[in-house]
């Protein structure tokens, strides 16, 4: 069959349909739900913005947008003139798609028919590897530089055959897209694409019946006499890659990444990591495999060599950790900082031709007459009904995958943050949002205030993220100790940045930020908790940028898309033959049913078959078969609070799932509302025939602290299933009916006129005055701590920031931090609470630093002193504090054993709200009654009203503490002043031993108060 060539466009111009109303239906809902849109959105915003000044400051400390080819993001701030930035996102996404529909056939006719070409556009609006690019990861410049790369192939192709200048012109041009939407494509495409292309236009010269020697030596010649076709072609080309983003350049090699690599589940062992190899691995090839035995077979002929091996490369590269070759392969530092998705993904798109090859011979060629002449047209029309099901599954399953498997949180009203954000000068501090995933970007598209975080990895800058795998500060609990430790150096310090504001959309990091002393402020409309740090100043006028040659910034802003207006002034020359070939038709791929059809449909057969297996197990596992499977799948679904899983793990009839609902949802707590199951442990000590018991060990992790849990089960076999037995709940019944409670309230709303003008000075608000009653710099073991007391003189409530500087002999100020848990940050008036402030450094800036494999809570690094501290100063201030002075509750029964080192007690909570975590702060006192030492502790539980809660901790170890320096009053510095008097403290004292005596202070934090 030798279709006509109208035939041809006739299916390409189905497949560009296909792909405006697929592709444009899908990206409608789609955009917002992808990892990347929004990013690329906001770049986009910077040019709209300012288009000639790389300078991005709204995110880090300030980033140059020289850092990612421009191209894309220009064209959709072009288009966000229109109508937004969704607007143009939407319009380059469909033309960069459509564009490379165009690719795939025009690409596809240097290997099959054009009829073959035509099938594999329409297969190409449905490949999993475009899909996902697009509509789940939103790679907008790898779609737009694949495209252009694509329809530059033919053309390179033709002048190594040629070697007629339009072809070359047209092909340079094309580059010069591909250069400025997405280099990586263009220096990898070098290799994996135009390599090929080249070498099989050679092979094309020559007869390649001959022997291999033969064949290889005129290949050679034949490479030896275009050398000038060479030298014409790679030229320009790599001038292009030069001059065409030079600042790119320029960044890189004066501004180097110098960063830890984060991780990326392409990297990890699909063995190890199924769900990695799943999303990185099957879902981008997709129908590929089961296709593999047919391309692999149309790939590997003398004529395609050149491409197989590219194929089979990239096959190998996208593996990533799987095996050590990938790593030996590309080098340590390339693995790491690579996706290694990009190298399936462009496998992928070497096999659509083959792909539409065989849908053309399965629809109307040899392939058909074959199995219609051995099975009959039954056989036929299934297989091909079945083959053509399973591509319209894979496309449609993947446009929604986002209904299957959650990529981001819901989506967030932004109108209240923005409101927020522009009133009252609040863009002059800088922000940070928590749980917002990619939307982040979203919002700071939306302003011009700033934020500390950020959503390109590779633009940080900051310390406290690049010593560490964390991309950014908004997903840190996700990362272990590299996300909650990086966050928690950031709230503790925030003034260093100018952080201010903390938008959180996730109750996950509400403890930490009150007991670092972050205040809430309101909640908006939209939900999002309003976060602030008092006493933090504002952003200077100027701030720090680099500064980027001029001739570079004209370069940047005209470059990029002059090349676009050069291919389409190109386009125009060249229109007429752009969509054909100027050689022969080509004939089918060397796939030969007769010999091919059974291993080809045998390997389909097997991959549908394992594909239907898992999916059967996954459906019809019963988590009954076994003890085991129960009880994994209980802590499961306990982890994740579905706990209507967890009530089916219950034998019928034995606790209604109302009653188990209810008694779960008056559980508070630092371990019930904010733990995370790490890992999980049991053992069944008993099992005969019909029941069963097992000892159970949970790991489970908090913001705050890391728990061991251990519990019995009894489980039961009833009717062939096992059954594991309701638990016990114990909420004894409250003493009294009603609580009847005076509250003393206090809103501080200052004597500011309500006016946009800036805050007269009569109108700021007086500080309440404070007073340090002692400080101590001490030494445990290698580490530096200044511990003290401090006191709220005034009659009004206090929220306290503290901050001690350090000092050696000289008098050089070595470092300054603040205090985190070991304090309460807001006081009543008279009250007088201890504090303790750590000095920590960035961790593992040094290379030999050991990085831990997942959260450690307690995991602390020290501040590595070159001379060592001999004084320091306190830094204390207050604002009037209005928020979180819950004080009815108390400590009673307390027991202290010297012998063991123990505290028992318990908390008893007498108020009107529920205390989700109580903290116990320790302070410990020499003989001479000077603080010695600060610890604390968390309760696991939290306490109901008229309810109290039993606990005991370690107390610490004293005698190894070495007194360094006493402070004075010179040392203390209170709002900014010299204390002038001292202050005594008289709190009651509870011996412990002969040497020493402890304070017991109660710090509780209410998550959800009735006033919010």
């Amino acid at each position: 069959m030798n279709p006509s060539s109208n035939k041809a466009d006739r299916l390409l111009l189905i497949a560009l349909l296909l792909a405006l109303l697929l592709h444009g239906a899908a990206l409608i809902y789609n955009a917002d739900k992808t990892y990347d849109a929004f990013v690329h959105m906001f770049f986009a915003d910077h040019y709209s913005r300012s288009w000639f000044d790389p300078w991005e400051p709204r995110w880090y400390t300030g980033f140059p947008v020289t850092s990612y080819p421009p191209l894309g993001h220009q064209l959709i701030a072009l288009c966000s003139k229109i109508g937004g930035l969704k607007f143009g996102f939407f319009m380059v996404a469909m033309t960069g798609l459509c564009f490379f529909v165009i690719g795939i056939y025009r690409f596809s006719l240097l290997w099959v028919s054009k009829r073959s070409a035509g099938y594999a556009a329409i297969y190409a609006v449905l490949a999993s590897s475009i899909i996902e690019t697009i509509h789940i990861f939103g790679q907008l410049p790898t779609v737009i530089g694949i495209s252009c790369l694509l329809n530059a192939l033919p053309e390179i192709y033709a002048y190594f055959r040629n070697s007629r200048f339009t072809h070359l012109l047209l092909a340079l041009a094309l580059l010069g897209v591909t250069v400025a939407s997405h280099h990586v494509t263009t220096i990898f495409g070098i290799i994996f694409f135009i390599a090929p292309i080249i070498a099989t236009a050679l092979a094309d010269e020559i007869n390649l019946e001959e022997s291999f020697g033969i064949v290889a030596w005129k290949m050679v010649k034949k490479a030896f006499q275009k050398w000038k076709s060479f030298v014409l072609f790679f030229g320009p080309l790599f001038l292009e890659i030069i001059i065409i983003i030079f600042p790119y350049w320029y960044w890189s090699k004066t501004d180097p990444i110098s960063q830890v690599p984060i991780p990326h589940g392409s990297r990890d062992s699909f063995i190890h990591e199924p769900s990695s190899g799943l999303m990185f691995f099957i879902i981008p090839l997709g129908f590929t495999i089961l296709l593999l035995p047919f391309i692999l077979r149309s790939l590997f002929n003398r004529r395609n060599v050149f491409l197989a091996l590219s194929f089979c490369l990239l096959l190998l590269l996208g593996t990533g950790g799987t095996t050590p070759l990938p790593a030996m392969i590309l080098g340590k530092n390339a693995f790491n900082i690579l996706t290694l998705d990009r190298f399936t993904f462009w496998a992928s798109i070497i096999a659509i031709p083959f792909i539409g090859d065989f849908f053309c011979r399965i629809v109307e060629g040899d392939i058909r007459e074959r199995i219609i002449h051995r099975y009959g047209k039954k056989m036929y029309h299934f297989t091909s009904l079945l083959m053509i099901a399973t591509v319209l599954f894979q496309g449609l399953a993947l446009l929604n995958f986002h209904k299957f498997r959650k990529l981001q949180p819901d989506t967030i009203e932004l109108r209240p943050l923005l409101n927020f954000l522009s009133r009252d000068q609040h863009d002059k501090w800088r922000f940070m949002t928590l749980g917002f995933g990619d939307q982040m970007a979203w919002l700071s598209s939306q302003t011009t205030a700033s934020s500390i975080d950020g959503n390109y990895h590779s633009a940080r800058r900051v310390p406290e993220m690049t010593g560490k795998p964390l991309e950014r500060l908004e997903n840190s609990k996700f990362k272990g100790i590299p996300g909650l430790g990086s966050l928690h150096q950031f709230l503790t310090i925030p003034e260093k940045y100018y952080l201010k504001f903390i938008f959180s959309n996730d109750k996950f990091y509400d403890p930490i930020l009150f007991f670092t002393g972050w205040e809430r402020v309101q909640r908006l409309e939209n939900g999002i908790m309003v976060w602030q740090k008092a006493d933090v100043p504002p952003l200077p006028a100027v701030t720090g940028r680099k500064n980027i040659p001029r001739i570079q910034c004209l370069m940047w802003g005209i470059l990029p898309l002059s090349s676009l207006f050069i291919l389409f002034i190109v386009l125009l020359i060249c229109n007429k033959r752009f969509l054909l070939s100027p050689f022969p038709n080509r004939s089918r791929s060397s796939f030969k049913p007769a010999n091919g059809n059974r291993l080809l449909f045998s390997w389909m057969g097997i991959i549908l078959l394992i594909t239907v297996a898992f999916q059967v197990k996954a459906t019809f596992r019963s988590l009954h078969n076994s003890p085991e499977m129960l009880i994994r799948t209980y802590y499961h679904a306990l982890d994740f609070k579905d706990y209507t899983v967890a009530y089916s793990c219950f034998p019928p009839g034995a606790e209604r799932i109302d009653n188990y609902l209810l008694q779960l949802s008056v559980r508070d707590g630092l371990l019930a509302s904010y733990g995370k199951l790490d890992s999980l442990s049991f053992k069944i000590t008993s099992n005969n025939h019909h029941q069963a018991f097992a000892k159970v060990v949970s790991h489970w992790t908090t913001p705050l602290e890391e728990y061991e849990i251990t519990d019995s089960l009894h489980l039961v076999e009833l009717n062939h299933k096992w059954y594991l037995l309701p638990p016990s709940f114990q909420h004894p019944p409250a003493p009294d009916e009603h609580i009847e409670k005076g509250v003393l309230a206090l809103h501080s709303q200052g004597s500011r006129i309500i006016d946009p003008a800036l805050t007269r000075q009569a109108d700021i608000q007086d500080r309440p005055s404070i007073a340090v009653v002692s400080a101590r710099l001490v030494k445990l073991d290698s580490q530096y701590i200044v511990v003290g007391e401090i006191s709220n003189t005034s009659a009004i409530p206090a929220h306290l920031t503290i901050t001690a500087e350090l000092y050696d002999r000289s008098g050089s100020r070595l470092i300054s931090y603040n205090t985190r848990y070991n304090t309460i940050h807001d006081l009543l008036p008279g009250e007088v609470v201890p504090f303790r402030i750590d000095f920590e450094q960035t961790a593992w800036l040094r290379e030999n630093d050991l990085r831990p494999f997942k959260f450690e809570p307690y995991a602390h690094y020290p501040f590595t002193f070159n001379t060592a501290p001999a004084t320091f100063k306190i830094l204390a201030k207050a604002v009037v504090g209005d928020k979180d002075l819950y004080r009815d509750d108390g400590i009673m029964n307390i027991r202290i054993d010297s012998s063991i080192n123990t505290l028992q007690a318990a908390v008893y909570n007498y108020g009107v709200e529920e205390i989700t975590i109580p903290q116990i702060l320790l302070t410990y006192y020499d003989q001479q009654q000077k603080v010695l030492f600060v610890d604390h502790h968390f309760l696991k539980d939290g306490i109901r009203q008229q309810a109290k809660e039993t606990f005991s901790c370690y107390l610490a170890d004293t005698d190894s503490i070495q007194v360094i320096y006493n402070g004075d009053l010179i040392d203390f510095y209170v709002n900014g002043l010299q204390q002038q008097h001292p202050f005594e403290s008289n709190n009651s004292r509870l011996p412990v031993g002969s040497r020493r005596s402890v304070r017991l202070s109660l710090n509780t934090y209410i998550g959800n108060p009735t006033i919010y």
